[in-house]
């Protein structure tokens, strides 16, 4: 056994292994760079160059990829408030408005560092937890599934900057958006209002790109200037991606509370992203000895989200490998190609690919801190991007949202749902409501819906009753008791 893990590891240095793994990086982090084109998009666009290789430099190549996606997408998230990647829109919240007071650099320094560290952490947790984590993967079943989404479904309320009755307003909306299209259980269309394209209901990338790329647009063209606002300035590189990266070290504790958290939501086959950072940061605000200073440009609030996003990849390859069962979506395109191969995941795969398996835990380690070391030395001139005049960055901004949202599917009613949603967006920002609390209702709707169903042909009723699902319940009456709960002891403090 220990030759075999020796033998994955060692693999990595070879030197075709080695280009392949520096080419995944830097195509990872391009598209990471390029709102609306994700993980997915990565695997997809790289399957075909899988087919012609061997299984190992196809996995280095695939695993360096998909390891970086995230961090390229953070920067798009700090400097031009456009989540690279679905599971950035969480970066935006802090990362944005510290790019507006000039900690652009800070901001990519926290980001890249803690992004970087968190895959290490994953991938270490990935390492250690295959031989025991059987158990836990399988007393996850659909109820226990159902109460960890709705537990990030009220994280909106702790999400929430204009109030808690706002956020839980905008997350009901995104779980109304959430709804249309084909009804999961019994195939018939709703909300379609008699058109054909709404049958497949609202594209996420079309989603994301309108509540958060065209409002920012609009602001631009409407305010003008750029995105730094006063006085503020971009600072020098050594200094202030210096600063960001001791942020880092500086909160260590919540930087471990944070990819913990990525990792374990990770493991949970099929919850996702975005569940695993909103819960991260929501954990940090809730732990905070400032919490009102989250969504004003906080560097915890960059921290936590960051260091649970790459986290979480080590996590959901742990279910992957090890009982062929996809931990995310993109890990489900990971785990067909690794069939065409001529590998099937599963309790064998460990014992008969584990150097394969070491290989991969490898892969991640080093891609992350290729793509950290790239994004680092880069962030001074990446952060001047805040200095672009708002009419020279504005059409730039649109122009990606357009080939964004044209991108995932080739159709023109992409681009205008997302222009329409972006005026959706843009009256949020207008009138104070909180956009992402929207976006975390509509991803987390669709997981939801669909195990409210299994859970109740299971269980019925009961489904509540199940030991870790009735425990996660009551973590989440605990989370809405929270505030009231602090407010009466601080009066009770006064008086």
């Amino acid at each position: 056994m220990f030759s075999e893990i020796v033998s994955g590891l060692l693999s990595i240095f070879d030197p075709i292994i080695l280009l392949l793994v520096f080419g995944g990086v830097i195509f990872g982090l391009v598209l990471g760079l390029l709102p609306g084109l994700g993980g997915l998009t990565v695997i997809v666009l790289l399957m075909p160059l899988c087919f012609g290789l061997e299984p190992l430099p196809a996995i280095a190549l695939l695993m360096a990829a998909y390891s970086v996606i995230y961090q390229g997408g953070s920067i798009t998230a700090i400097l031009l408030n456009i989540p690279g990647t679905d599971p950035n829109a969480a970066t935006i919240l802090d990362g944005y408005p510290m790019a507006e007071q000039g900690k652009g650099g800070r901001a990519i320094g926290i980001a890249e560092t803690a992004s970087a560290l968190g895959g290490i952490f994953g991938a270490i947790v990935l390492a250690l937890m295959i031989p025991a984590i059987r158990p836990v993967v399988m007393a996850f079943g659909s109820a226990e599934s159902l109460m960890l989404v709705f537990m990030g479904i009220c994280f909106i309320a702790v999400l929430a900057q204009g109030g808690m009755i706002k956020g839980l307003i905008a997350g009901g909306l995104g779980l109304t958006l959430s709804f249309v299209g084909y009804d999961i259980a019994t195939g018939i269309p709703r909300y379609a209002f008699g058109s054909l394209y709404l049958w497949d209901g609202i594209r996420l990338v079309s989603l994301a790109l309108g509540l958060f790329a065209i409002p920012q647009a609009v602001d631009l063209m409407v305010t003008g200037g750029t995105i730094v606002k006063g006085k503020g300035v971009v600072s020098t590189p050594a200094s202030d991606v210096m600063e960001g990266i001791k942020d880092v070290f500086r909160h260590w504790g919540l930087f471990l509370r944070s990819s913990a958290i990525g990792t374990l939501v990770g493991i949970v086959p099929g919850v996702g992203g975005a569940v695993a950072v909103f819960v991260a940061y929501a954990q940090a605000k809730q732990t905070s000895k400032h919490p009102e200073k989250f969504g004003t440009g906080f560097e915890e609030g960059v921290l936590a989200p960051e260091a649970a996003n790459n986290a979480k990849e080590g996590g959901s390859l742990v279910p992957t490998l090890a009982f062929g069962i996809p931990g995310s979506a993109g890990t489900a395109l990971l785990l067909g190609i690794l069939m065409i191969l001529g590998l099937v995941p599963g309790p064998l795969f460990l014992k008969e690919h584990l150097d394969l398996t070491f290989t991969m835990v490898g892969t991640m380690v080093l891609s992350c801190i290729i793509a950290s070391t790239i994004c680092l030395l880069l962030a001074s001139r990446m952060a001047k991007i805040a200095l672009v005049p708002g009419h020279i960055l504005a059409p730039l901004i649109l122009a990606l949202v357009a080939l964004g949202s044209y991108a995932v599917a080739q159709n023109m009613w992409d681009v205008l749902c997302a222009f329409i949603l972006g005026a959706l967006g843009y009256a949020m920002l207008r009138f104070d409501y909180p956009r992402a609390a929207l976006f975390l209702g509509y991803v987390l709707g669709a997981l939801a819906e669909r195990y409210f169903y299994i859970s109740r042909l299971a269980f019925g009723w009961k489904m509540i009753l199940q030991p870790i699902a009735l425990v996660l319940f009551i973590i989440i009456i605990l989370t809405f008791a929270s505030r009231p709960i602090g407010k009466l002891f601080r009066r009770r403090r006064k008086a």
